[in-house]
């Protein structure tokens, strides 16, 4: 016997909590850029740092925006085909598609930096990526905690586990390539402060 249900409301519920995930996941990348950018360091590579982390976190926002319409559509399309075979009404789904737009790094004439600042960056990077896979895991978890049973369910979880486990992917790629520079850049002025 294959049972096939859906819930709307859980459905429904479902997407107010992917929006509240997406919504945080959102924050966090606007947090990673504003922290990078408010920073005390000045000067060439500082502005290239800025510049570089708040286009990263812009794409890799863009990435997830599309990649969350596309699952909540997949998601929407699924579920409401069955519940209009079962003479239910179509199940709506939005993901607000809000984009990051970076500020622009302030270019000064002089190198300024201040060390310990920069060092505490490190494990704030850290922190922010750390959210971000955290709200992907909480998004997983919850298309499959809907009411929702047969083919197409485990259909959709196993794509947006897929799409967890890549997103996991840039975020450790995007968190090791900023931690890296910031590493660099701290031990290359003390060196070359000695």
């Amino acid at each position: 016997m294959t049972v096939i249900r859906v819930d709307p409301h859980s459905v429904r519920a479902y997407g107010r909590g992917a929006q509240a995930a997406f919504d945080a996941m959102h924050a966090s990348l606007v947090r990673l850029v504003d922290d990078l950018v408010a920073v005390r360091w000045f000067g060439p590579n500082a502005v290239a740092c800025k510049a570089h982390s708040g286009r990263l976190a812009a794409e890799f926002a863009h990435r997830m925006h599309v990649d969350l319409a596309a699952m909540a559509d997949a998601v929407r399309t699924s579920t409401s085909n069955i519940a209009a075979a079962l003479g239910g009404g179509p199940i709506q789904l939005h993901i607000d598609q809000r984009p990051i737009t970076p500020p622009a790094p302030v270019a000064v004439d002089h190198v300024d930096v201040d060390t310990a600042a920069l060092e505490a960056m490190i494990p704030l990077v850290a922190q922010r990526f750390d959210e971000l896979r955290g709200q992907l895991a909480a998004h997983l978890r919850l298309l499959q905690a809907t009411d929702w049973e047969g083919a197409a369910k485990r259909t959709a979880v196993d794509a947006v586990g897929g799409f967890t486990t890549a997103a996991g992917v840039a975020c450790d790629q995007a968190q090791h390539q900023l931690i890296g520079f910031l590493d660099q850049q701290v031990r290359a002025v003390v060196a070359a402060d000695r």
